[in-house]
């Protein structure tokens, strides 16, 4: 009998042990938040309320959030800098880069440059040290991501209608580019379309590849990508399509590498693809967002990501109309099949504010941050773990135009 009981208490002992360790990981699940901004911008859009889309941010802001609470300190200063409106985090979590982007320059001659900035994470502050600038190689650059090994970055040129690759030296800072592609072509949604507008470049799951969302010619091309050498083949690669006037903007794979997800911006539809290593994606299914009855106006869809546990998606909806009443500024839950890979949707959750360029999943999949660029806020909402659902916690962090939002681990 005492050893029964001996043993017991051990296992008691030891579930409890396990249950404090829990408990004390779950709190230590602290975050920094970096947001991309606006500076000095001023929004086009004339259904937007008086003095929503103006911009007085001076650069890149960090805020810490606790994973276990869902809590999110006010926005500092991280850095200063122009027009940061797209940034990447590297793998090992020690280095930001930003694109520094001319919003103004939509379309060639390559007259008005881009550039793209290396950052020094500190990681107990959250603070970033400049490490160098040098231009992106193209112009209106909206995006940029890196490679799996954290040696290379790609960049979209929305408005020179290219992409480019940069190398990442030992210390962070960027080298010399690598490679560079540019893109010739239209589609039928004049005058958007009438120009190459690479919108997204994201790596295969396999480092192998990289896709790249054009918006001007509804395509996805399919690059091989070295990432020894850095150089992305052939000149005419694969690709695939989506419906003519779509306009797709950000791609995703899913978690397990067998499927790809496409958003895009001007139909707001989600085409999903099963994806082949060798680099060909195949479609099998259109997936559409409900949209409010009644409602006349544009989509203009923008963010795409899938849940760490890979059983849902999420989009951003930004729907607007220039001479009359908007429509809801929404957050889009979709269902994934295990199986088939395909989209049921669940929800539309309003955003609490206007145009949600941004928003991001925290690294446990627990919350989702909703940034509103037109209206200065980024909104925290929990995600029911069963459905995918999204609930507002109430609590929100103003700052001018969050356009971007990435998660760094905070070092203890």
């Amino acid at each position: 009998m005492k050893s029964i009981r001996s043993v017991l208490c051990l296992s008691l002992t030891a579930c409890f042990m396990l249950l404090i360790g829990r408990s004390a990981s779950a709190e230590g699940k602290e975050f920094f938040v970096y947001s991309g901004t606006y500076t000095g911008f001023k929004s086009v859009h004339n259904s937007l309320p008086v003095g929503a889309g103006e911009s007085h941010s001076k650069g890149i802001y960090v805020s810490r959030f606790n994973a276990a609470t869902g809590e999110l300190g006010e926005p500092q200063l991280a850095v200063e800098i122009l027009n940061p409106s797209f940034i990447t985090i590297s793998p090992n979590h020690r280095f930001l880069y930003a694109v520094v982007e001319d919003p103004t320059s939509v379309g060639p001659p390559l007259d008005h440059a881009s550039y793209v900035s290396s950052f020094a994470i500190d990681a107990k502050t959250g603070k970033l040290s400049l490490l160098n600038t040098l231009p992106s190689g193209g112009t209106s650059t909206c995006f940029i991501a890196m490679d799996k090994t954290g040696h290379f970055v790609f960049m979209a040129h929305f408005g020179s209608g290219s992409v480019s690759v940069l190398r990442v030296k030992a210390d962070g800072s960027l080298g010399e580019q690598t490679s560079f592609m540019q893109h010739i072509g239209h589609s039928v949604a004049l005058p958007v379309q009438a120009f190459a507008h690479p919108h997204s470049v994201i790596a295969s799951p396999d480092n192998r590849h990289v896709v790249v969302s054009d918006l001007g010619q509804d395509k996805l091309f399919v690059y091989d990508f070295d990432e020894k050498t850095g150089l992305l083949s052939p000149p005419e690669p694969n690709f695939a399509t989506v419906a003519p006037g779509s306009g797709p903007r950000h791609f995703t794979f899913d978690p397990a590498g067998k499927f790809g997800y496409q958003l895009s911006e001007m139909s707001g539809a989600v085409d999903v693809f099963s994806w082949n290593p060798a680099g060909k994606l195949s479609n099998i299914q259109t997936a559409r967002p409900a949209v409010p009855a009644g409602f006349d106006g544009d989509v203009h869809s923008a963010e795409i990501e899938i849940s760490p546990n890979g059983k849902f998606l999420y989009e951003s909806n930004r729907r607007t109309h220039e001479d009359g009443p908007r429509g809801p500024d929404t957050i889009g839950v979709f269902a994934i099949d295990p199986i088939q890979g395909t989209l049921t949707e669940v929800q539309q959750s309003a955003t609490g504010g206007l145009q949600p360029r941004s928003f991001a999943l925290d690294p446990t999949g627990n919350f989702l941050l909703a940034a509103n660029e037109a209206t200065n806020s980024v909104v925290v909402y929990k995600i029911d773990g069963g459905t995918g659902k999204l609930s507002p916690t109430g609590k929100t962090v103003v700052f001018d135009t969050p356009v971007c939002l990435k998660f760094v681990p905070v070092e203890r």
